[in-house]
């Protein structure tokens, strides 16, 4: 599962550099322009949300593996997580949050860029729809990675 989830994790990154120029904190300084013809197309708008969210409920699905019967609770809270998130970027709620974002984020690797997450994040609605995919689709996908276990 972890390998699944680095290869995942690894596509939603080629999304970022190719098709949207690298201009994300993970990419700082990749000088790419954005692809004129985007490789991922109008999938790629919502395919790194997506892949988020099944990479993270893979990732705790193996770490928590001798416990098969959490994977549901694993998706669902992972959903919400998620959701959360997304629906942190709709005004006024993005400013409200990222004024309380505490100080002592600042000079710590991703927590430093919560605040411009949720002021230069746009909420879309067919990334939750992506969220939930994510989620349903992991929930037998992990059932197949568990088998034999």
């Amino acid at each position: 599962m972890l390998l699944l989830a680095t290869l995942l994790l690894a596509t939603g990154i080629v999304v970022y550099a190719l098709d949207r120029g690298g201009g994300v904190y993970f990419l700082y300084g990749w000088t790419a322009a954005p692809a004129k013809t985007p490789i991922f197309g109008p999938l790629g708008d919502h395919l790194p949300t997506f892949l988020h969210t099944l990479v993270f409920i893979l990732i705790t699905a193996a770490v928590l593996r001798p416990w098969p019967r959490l994977i549901p609770g694993i998706c669902g809270a992972w959903f919400v997580i998620e959701c959360l998130f997304e629906l942190g970027q709709i005004t006024p709620f993005d400013g409200q949050l990222a004024a309380a974002m505490p100080a002592w984020f600042e000079g710590i690797p991703v927590l430093e860029i919560t605040t411009d997450y949720f002021i230069r994040g746009t909420y879309d609605p067919l990334d939750i729809l992506s969220i939930g995919l994510a989620a349903v689709i992991a929930y037998p996908l992990v059932h197949v990675c568990l088998q034999g276990d």
